[in-house]
């Protein structure tokens, strides 16, 4: 058993040292940004409206540590949502708990909302307007919560997957062909905005965050048409960031903090549209 390890060993260690350092890149996928002319109207005649945030109910069973207001159960919330199943049965879905503390991000995009200008409302207070009054449409909400704009967050994904069938070489950045490699390190988020007076969609956002795109290290190594590049990241002397980064899983999911900056970044981009 010990001379079968060893001999993994040798040829993972003879793999390696045939290979040679690359990374892979995507490139940013552009946001998709619309605001109406009455929005406009609005923004020029008040340069500070008051907003609400607006975000969906969770789902029975999902704990959420959300401080104003409850959520009623038999909801669902986007950032636990998880696309299932391929060809026709790629419309079903997949419902499982949330890993991030889902509080945390609305609070960045209500600080974000605040640092921009924005007079922010409570938005569990607003919940609890919209709860006991459930057959009223949001034109009347107006009067009972003193609330000029709802910005509705529609849908967070946290795993988005890119693909791409080349690398490059490194120190050369030489382009080579590769079996097609997969991350699942990118995010999108979609908003829509409402205005609260006529009960009119003012604006529409969905912003992506891309991963890679300074380069995700790794190994190429060539074999057949194609090569494969395997994402390793390699160390440099001294780097305890690069260390700490191993110990987490590389080009997959955003961690926490990365998510927090990610929604804050796409609320100031939604804002600078709206302006």
């Amino acid at each position: 058993m010990k001379h079968k390890y060893y001999y993994f060993l040798f040829l993972a260690f003879i793999q390696i040292a045939c290979s040679q350092r690359a990374v892979v890149r995507f490139t940013q996928k552009p946001s998709e940004l619309t605001s109406s002319d009455v929005l406009t109207e609005i923004m020029l005649v008040n340069k500070s409206p008051r907003i609400v945030l607006r975000v969906p109910n969770t789902r029975k069973g999902v704990t959420n540590t959300q401080g104003t207001g409850n959520y009623q159960s038999g909801m669902i919330n986007p950032v636990v949502v998880k696309q299932a199943g391929s060809g026709r049965s790629a419309a079903k879905v997949q419902y499982v708990e949330s890993q991030y503390d889902e509080t945390a991000l609305y609070n960045a995009i209500e600080k974000q909302l605040f640092k921009e200008g924005f007079s922010v409302r409570d938005r569990g207070l607003f919940n609890e307007v919209l709860d006991n009054n459930q057959s009223i449409d949001y034109s009347k909400i107006n009067a009972l919560t003193n609330t000029d704009l709802i910005l509705e967050l529609v849908r967070l994904d946290n795993t988005v997957g890119y693909n791409t069938n080349v690398c490059y070489t490194v120190p050369d950045d030489q382009q080579r062909l590769i079996n097609e490699y997969r991350s699942m390190g990118g995010a999108s988020v979609e908003f829509k905005l409402v205005y609260v007076k006529t009960n009119e969609i003012v604006g529409s956002y969905k912003i992506h965050s891309t991963p890679c795109l300074d380069g995700c290290r790794g190994l190429y190594k060539k074999g057949g048409s194609r090569g494969i590049f395997v994402n390793v990241p390699w160390l440099k002397t001294g780097e305890k960031e690069e260390l700490r980064r191993l110990n987490r899983k590389p080009y997959q999911e955003l961690d926490q903090d990365d998510l927090e900056s990610f929604i804050a970044n796409a609320t100031r981009q939604l804002v600078k549209t709206m302006r």
